[in-house]
């Protein structure tokens, strides 16, 4: 079914400004899968129809949804769900670059570890499922020019992910995100971020191959859907030698 086949009620005497209703009712439609990532959505014109208002007011909410991350514009070709890929992950996710440069460049990336454990008591209550099932601990090194920097531990339910396989991982073509968007029907929209400067630990150090207790920033990403259920935890552990971190925007997508 296509959206323009629903049917859509905007209350003209609501404190809601019209273009943000309008802005809410897309919103849904991708909340409730009616519009899917990747989707080409209806052009202004037959939005204007649709809603019943003017092209001013279309504009504006698709703006907003734009500025939000939720749409990308494609010049020449029209304004599509954003989805994940190669180039989402470089300017949506991946903020570092090295020293004294802003040009991100895609990160070489290594599989570390790939097993499944009992789900410990803080991955139960963040992942919402009952202490002891079943997650993935994953952990990956990232690096520029041949040189790692990055440890990143991923968690996620098995549950949610029930076929995926270290093979499938390990020889995806694309990001991660972009795994779990195409092979599992997961789109991760939100990620939200703490950063804590700390030391590094055994691990750590000797994936890393720096000193024992070296200063590394600690990064804490929750990875959530459109129904804002959480799906994914990974902590980034960061040796910031020769990299800077760098976000030039709000980030809301991931790799």
């Amino acid at each position: 079914m296509s959206i323009t086949d629903l049917k859509f009620e905007i209350d003209r005497n609501s404190k809601t400004p019209m273009w943000l209703q309008i802005r809410n009712e897309l919103f849904n439609c991708l909340y409730l899968d009616e519009l899917r990532p990747g989707q080409l959505i209806p052009n202004e014109k037959t939005l204007v129809e649709l809603f019943n208002v003017s092209i001013g007011t279309i504009r504006k909410a698709i703006g907003v949804l734009e500025k939000e991350g939720i749409l990308i514009r494609k010049q020449g070709l029209g304004t599509f769900v954003f989805q994940h890929d190669n180039n989402s992950f470089l300017f949506e996710y991946f903020h570092f670059a090295l020293n004294g440069s802003e040009e991100k460049k895609a990160p070489n990336v290594e599989l570390i570890s790939f097993t499944t454990k009992k789900a410990n008591k803080s991955e139960s209550k963040a992942l919402k499922i009952p202490e002891g099932s079943n997650v993935y601990h994953i952990y990956n090194k990232l690096g520029l020019n041949k040189k790692f920097y990055i440890v990143d531990k991923i968690v996620i339910s098995h549950d949610k992910f029930p076929s995926l396989t270290e093979e499938m991982f390990r020889n995806r073509t694309n990001t991660i995100y972009n795994l779990y968007q195409n092979k599992f029907n997961i789109f991760i929209t939100n990620c939200s971020e703490k950063i804590k400067a700390i030391s590094s630990n055994e691990r750590i150090s000797n994936l890393l191959n720096l000193e024992l207790n070296s200063p590394i920033l600690k990064i804490d990403r929750i990875g959530h859907t459109y129904h804002n259920e959480i799906i994914e935890l990974r902590t980034s552990y960061v040796h910031t030698s020769d990299i800077e971190y760098i976000q030039s925007q709000n980030s809301m997508f991931g790799e």
